[in-house]
C-alpha cells in the first residue's frame, strides 16, 4: 500500500471512529460550539448602526441623537469648574477674567473661546502662545502672529471668533471646526485635524459645558460622555480578560482619565462607592435613581464626585473617566437598570437614542 492509500485509510477509520463514537460527537459539538458561536454571539450584539471592529467609525453614530454639544445647566457659567480649568493652563493660569471680558465684548461664549485657545495651546503651554502670545493659532500670509501681550493675543482671538460665530454663523463647535481644523485638508497628512471637533468638545465639557448655541433636551437621557466612541456594544461577546462567551450587561464607553462623566438624566444618586463581592468587577461605580423606576449605572470611575443621597442634574459631573475594577484600560460602563438598583439590565442605546416610546 502507498503512502497516500495508507493515509487516506487511516483517516477513513479515524473519520468513522469520530462520526459513530458518542464522545467522538461531543468533541465535534464542543470544537464547533468554542469556534463557531464567539463569532456568531460577535456579530449578533453588533447594532446596525455600531461598528466594534472599528470604534472610530462610531464617532457619528449618535450625532441625532439626544446627546451632542453639551450645555451649562440653565446656561449659567459653572464658576468652580471655570476656575479649575485654569488653575493649571500654563500661560493661561490667572487669566480667566480676561477671557470673560472679552468673550463679552464679542458677544461669544466665554467656554467656547476658552476650550479653543486650551486646546490649541496644548494648555497653555506651546511655544505659539509662550513665545508668541498666540492663543488661538491665529495665522496670516507670513505664518502666525506675533502679538505683544497675551492679553492683545486674546482680543485678537476673541474679534476672530466673533466674525466666524456673529458673522459667518458658525455656531457650533463641528462648524468652526470646519475652519479651524479642516478634515482631509492638504496641510494635514496624518488627520490630526478629525481630533479636533472631539478634544474642544471635551475641554467645553470640563470646564462646565457651552452658555450659549446649544440646547439640552430636558426629560430625556443625553450621552454621559461627549463624541460617544462604543467600544464595545450591549449583547453577547468574548469577555476580553476571560475569554469567555458572556453577557454583556451595558456600553462601554471611550475615555480617558481625567475626563468628566456627566448624569444622563437628573435624578438621586443612590449608590457611589466601591463596592465589594460580585460587584466590585465595576470599581468606583455610581448609580443614579430616574423617574418610572429607571436607573442608570456608570462604572470604572477614577474618581467620585458626589454622594449617597444627591439631588444631581442632567449634565452635572459625577465623575472621572478610570479603569477601576476588572477592566482593560480607561472606559465608561454604563448600564440602564429598570424596576430596581441592579436589577434588569436592557439595552442603553434606545434611551439614548432618544428613541419614541422610551421614557414617556
Amino acid at each position: 500500500m502507498n503512502p497516500k492509500d495508507a493515509a487516506k485509510t487511516i483517516g477513513s477509520i479515524l473519520l468513522t471512529k469520530v462520526l459513530f463514537s458518542p464522545l467522538g460527537l461531543i468533541a465535534v459539538g464542543v470544537t464547533i460550539l468554542l469556534i463557531i458561536m464567539p463569532v456568531f454571539m460577535s456579530m449578533a450584539s453588533k447594532g446596525e448602526d455600531f461598528n466594534l471592529d472599528d470604534p472610530d467609525s462610531n464617532l457619528e453614530a449618535l450625532s441625532g441623537s439626544s446627546g451632542g454639544a453639551y450645555c451649562a445647566p440653565e446656561g449659567e457659567l459653572d464658576k468652580e469648574l471655570w476656575e479649575a480649568g485654569f488653575a493649571s493652563a500654563g500661560v493661561f493660569e490667572g487669566m480667566e477674567d480676561v477671557f470673560l471680558e472679552v468673550a463679552e465684548e464679542q458677544g461669544i461664549d466665554p467656554v467656547l473661546m476658552a476650550a479653543i485657545a486650551l486646546h490649541e495651546t496644548g494648555h497653555g503651554t506651546s511655544s505659539a502662545v509662550v513665545e508668541k502670545n498666540n492663543p488661538g493659532g491665529l495665522m496670516g500670509s507670513g505664518g502666525l502672529f506675533v502679538f505683544d501681550s497675551l492679553e492683545e493675543g486674546i482680543a485678537s482671538m476673541g474679534k476672530t471668533l466673533h466674525n466666524r460665530i456673529i458673522q459667518d454663523g458658525l455656531g457650533t463647535i463641528a462648524d468652526l471646526g470646519s475652519v479651524y481644523a479642516p478634515i482631509g485638508a492638504s496641510n494635514d497628512p496624518t488627520n490630526l485635524n478629525s481630533h479636533w471637533v472631539p478634544n474642544v468638545t471635551k475641554v467645553v465639557s470640563s470646564l462646565g459645558g457651552l452658555t450659549m448655541n446649544c440646547e439640552t433636551p430636558t426629560g430625556e437621557f443625553v450621552q454621559p460622555i461627549p463624541d460617544v466612541v462604543i467600544n464595545s456594544n450591549f449583547g453577547i461577546r468574548v469577555h476580553p480578560i476571560t475569554g469567555i462567551v458572556t453577557p454583556h450587561e451595558g456600553v462601554d464607553l471611550n475615555c480617558s482619565r481625567p475626563d468628566p462623566i456627566f448624569a444622563a438624566k437628573e435624578g438621586k444618586v443612590v449608590f457611589a462607592q466601591y463596592p465589594s463581592g460580585v460587584l466590585e468587577t465595576y470599581g468606583n461605580v455610581v448609580v443614579i435613581e430616574h423617574a418610572n423606576q429607571l436607573y442608570s449605572l456608570y462604572a470604572h470611575l477614577s474618581k467620585i464626585d458626589v454622594e449617597v443621597g444627591d439631588q444631581i442634574s442632567q449634565m452635572e459631573q459625577l465623575g472621572q473617566c478610570g479603569t477601576t475594577g476588572r477592566s482593560t484600560g480607561d472606559h465608561l460602563h454604563f448600564e440602564i437598570h429598570t424596576d430596581r438598583m441592579f436589577g434588569n439590565r436592557v439595552n442603553p442605546m434606545p434611551y439614548l437614542e432618544g428613541e419614541k416610546g422610551v421614557d414617556e
